[in-house]
């Protein structure tokens, strides 16, 4: 007797976008775009402004999380070897945790705190460099290349050159593209700017406040700043031969800065030190 076939539900959603639009293409713009605009959380005009990229000294890199059955450590939080901290996007995915959410008037979520099942999603994924967005330290917290997103339509996202992700490209392009950003840190959101493609699609026109926005507190930039300190400071005192603290940033990070090579730790120190305000 032959098996049973077994559908899963992300299935259907992906194929409600793959086929059933495509075959409708009076919908094909609408609905994504209805999409994006009521579920997509983003960071605000003035956290682009402030903080272009809100975790400098973090890269993504799916191997840093171990395997105790296969026998393999747990390196999250670690330095890769160009002294990044390696993470499994669990960082990105809990910057905003804290901070509530302002919706467009009657939307569900307005007043609300993210909860679970949000996935923090790279807008773009493939960009004008060899290594994934995420892997590129100006790109993997860039303001504009991330959105939070319920699981099934972040997966939808992943989908490259798919209608979702195309949709979800050129709105970050139009809310960003042409915000201010602080004029010490203007060249740096440009370099970023460079390594990304153009939107690959029209969209329909939107307002800003139809769509939904975390609200920074004085608190999240004040933890952005400690820890940007607390990174270089580290650099600093490895290069000086003086002691670290138990944790920078992490334990794990802490213990394994040192170990970074020297002219690969003064590139990192340069590196952020674009991030200061002289």
């Amino acid at each position: 007797m032959p098996s049973t076939r077994v559908v899963h539900g992300d299935d259907l959603l992906y194929r409600f976008f793959q086929e059933a639009l495509r075959d409708r293409p009076e919908l094909f713009a609408a609905v994504p775009q209805m999409l994006v605009k009521t579920m997509a959380i983003w960071l605000p005009l003035d956290t682009y402004f402030r903080w272009p990229v809100v975790l400098p000294w973090v890269v993504r890199d799916a191997s840093c999380r171990g395997n105790r059955r296969k026998g393999i450590a747990d390196e999250w939080s670690s330095p890769d070897r160009r002294g990044y901290l390696r993470d499994d996007n669990s960082l990105i995915k809990s910057l905003p945790r804290a901070l509530a959410v302002r919706g467009a008037s009657g939307s569900h979520i307005h007043g609300a705190r993210m909860g679970s099942e949000f996935v923090a999603s790279h807008v773009w994924r493939t960009v004008k460099h060899e290594q994934l967005a995420s892997r590129v330290p100006l790109l993997n917290s860039f303001v504009p290349n991330v959105a939070w997103l319920p699981g099934q339509v972040a997966k939808l996202t992943d989908r490259e050159g798919g209608v979702v992700q195309q949709t979800l490209q050129a709105m970050a392009w139009r809310i960003y593209r042409d915000a201010a950003v602080a004029p010490h840190l203007a060249v740096v959101a440009e370099e970023a700017w460079a390594l990304i493609p153009d939107p690959p699609i029209e969209i329909e026109p939107f307002e800003l406040d139809e769509l939904n926005w975390f609200e920074a507190t004085d608190g999240f930039y004040r933890t952005r700043a400690t820890r940007l300190r607390a990174v270089i400071d580290a650099l600093d005192a490895v290069h000086e031969g003086r002691s670290l603290p138990r944790r920078v940033v992490t334990t794990r990070y802490a213990a394994g800065l040192p170990a970074v090579k020297q002219g690969t730790r003064a590139d990192l120190r340069q590196f952020l030190g674009r991030f200061l305000e002289s």
